[in-house]
């Protein structure tokens, strides 16, 4: 027979929250008030809850002074597995001094053994910030000596000129990128080349991944006004950003579809273009270690480590054929020894780092920044990081990436060394980060956890923030590939990135027809604010309505 669980309520009012413990299944319930059974009867409806304890066989007591608990019960009845102290107060107005008294008496009560408090927790209840909707906004740039505009795409209005690799940041990016470099400086001469690296580059549909960029329509005579630049918030809005102008017919064209300008943009997805260019200079070095960063944009699927923006560092050093790979390995063990210093002053957690062939390597076992530049040129190796409390991936994160070129510079006998790495993978590891939407937070109580030149341990904002699940299905256009990098960027613009999953749980294809069926889960859930269920549903039906436009896709 299973034992019984003795349970002490105190401070009952009515008696109605004991009344509804009424026949638990191995539970007997001791009830109790301070107040008399004259005083309390003439309650509303507790004479009722009296009377179905008692019929159930609880105890009810009365007039029982929690500071006084060893004058009430006899030893034998004064053990109990678990105490209920629901709204412990003084009565009417007593104030929160006699309040806090009354606790203190009630918990120094005699006893054999101290309270457990292991796993614990305090629950502090702080005013959630608004959730933001960005209007569009418009970036002006000089491009081939004439000043053009494009529209910024809506999923990274929030993210564009946000300044976390500046010399006054104290962003833990920034962070990472001056410890590294100051560990590199004392192994090769170094020099940064940061400034003034173009936004957009310059491309065809053959030459890059289309479903990963983000492609830009240029506008030369469309210049943001006023009002535009200084713009509060607004409802979302969604514009053509990943389409190309045909100019003939003044409309817009897919350019998944094929699009017959003479010259066509995107954002840029790598710095590596920039570092190829450094190579080409008169005034580039042998033996230099050349350092640039800043932000790449990549279109990517929803996890908490798959970015859509990202900072990277790219190092570049041209050596003598024969000894790349003793560059190579100098470059690794400084970085290595670096990372490894900054995990040590965070926490005390199991990290190990590691270069892998890239013979070695499926694309399927490589998160998104490296599968993605496996795209752009020949890999030598990756730099592989795990951390024991990441969770991410069992067989680690590549954080890096590691790249030769053969070039005719000075002389033919020189081979280049570019070195790549994820600034915000590395600070998200090495901190215990666990959702890369967290960097990129206007919460002042993120940034203020980072004083300058310091990293820490992160601690969340929100143990349990509210999530909601959604499932949305749908029949795929008739002899179409489904594209699911595209269905998941419309989730990222529609929730403003408030999605934190979204999952195929089913697929299923008509016999007769042949029409494949697809379904979805969505889950919302946001890493700074708390969701309301009315937010989260009016964006369920905007992902609903831009699927159908854009993606052309029949809902069920």
């Amino acid at each position: 027979m299973a034992a019984v669980r003795r349970v002490l309520l105190l401070g009952e009012g009515n008696f109605s929250f004991a009344a509804s413990l009424c026949g638990a299944a191995g539970t007997h319930v001791v009830a109790t008030c301070y107040e008399s059974e004259e005083q309390v009867s003439g309650w509303g409806r507790a004479a009722e809850n009296i009377r179905r304890l008692r019929e159930s066989g609880a105890e009810v007591v009365f007039s029982v002074d929690c500071t006084k608990l060893k004058d009430c019960f006899l030893p034998e009845k004064g053990e109990f597995d678990c105490i209920y102290f629901n709204f412990p107060h003084c009565g009417r107005k007593a104030g929160v001094v006699k309040n806090r008294e009354l606790l203190a008496h009630f918990f120094r009560r005699s006893q054999d053994k101290s309270f457990c408090v292991e796993g614990a927790l305090n629950h502090i209840f702080t005013r959630s910030m608004p959730l933001l909707y960005f209007k569009p906004m418009i970036c002006e740039i000089e491009l081939e000596s004439q000043k053009v505009s494009f529209q910024v795409p809506q999923v990274l209005v929030d993210k564009i000129n946000r300044g976390f690799l500046e010399l006054n940041s104290n962003h833990p990016v920034q962070t990472v990128k001056e410890k590294l470099t100051a560990e590199l400086r004392q192994a090769f001469p170094l020099q940064n080349t940061d400034c003034c690296l173009p936004l957009l580059h310059e491309g065809h549909l053959n030459d890059v991944c289309h479903s990963n960029t983000f492609w830009i329509a240029l506008s030369p005579e469309e210049t943001p006004s006023t009002e535009e630049m200084s713009n509060g918030l607004a409802k979302p809005k969604f514009s053509h950003v990943d389409f190309c102008r045909d100019t003939d017919n003044n409309s817009w064209v897919n350019v998944q579809e094929g699009c017959h300008m003479p010259k066509q943009y995107y954002l840029r997805h790598s710095l590596l273009p920039y570092a190829h260019a450094i190579t080409q200079r008169g005034d580039f070095l042998p033996g230099t270690l050349y350092v640039l960063s800043g932000p790449v944009f990549r279109k990517c699927l929803i996890s908490p480590y798959s970015m859509p923006v990202f900072h990277e560092v790219v190092f570049v050093c041209a050596v003598n054929r024969g000894t790349e790979n003793s560059c190579i390995r100098m470059l690794v063990n400084n970085i290595k020894t670096s990372i490894h210093s900054l995990h040590q002053t965070v926490s005390s957690f199991k990290l190990s780092i590691s270069l892998q062939e890239a013979t070695s390597f499926e694309t399927a076992e490589l998160n998104d920044f490296a599968a993605f530049d496996s795209h752009l040129s020949k890999i030598q190796c990756f730099i592989c990081m795990k951390t024991d409390t990441s969770g991410f991936c069992e067989k680690g994160s590549c954080v890096g990436i590691i790249r030769t070129a053969h070039y005719e510079l000075v002389s033919s006998k020189l081979v280049v060394v570019f070195a790549s790495l994820n600034l915000d993978l590395l600070a998200m590891l090495i901190c215990g980060i666990p959702d890369w939407r967290m960097l990129w937070t206007s919460d002042t109580r993120f940034l203020h956890q980072f004083p300058k030149g310091e990293l820490r341990l992160f601690k969340s904002f929100s143990l349990y923030p509210p999530s909601y699940v959604h499932d949305v299905s749908f029949w795929v256009p008739d002899g179409e590939q489904f594209d699911e990098v595209a269905f998941h960027t419309i989730a990222r613009q529609v929730s403003g990135e408030m999605v934190i999953s979204l999952q195929l749980i089913d697929s299923f294809q008509q016999p007769e027809t042949r029409r494949k069926s697809l379904c979805y889960r969505l889950t919302f859930q946001s890493c700074d604010k708390a969701l309301s269920r009315q937010e989260v549903a009016e964006m369920q039906l905007l992902f609903r309505k831009e699927i159908n436009q854009r993606l052309g896709v029949a809902l069920r």
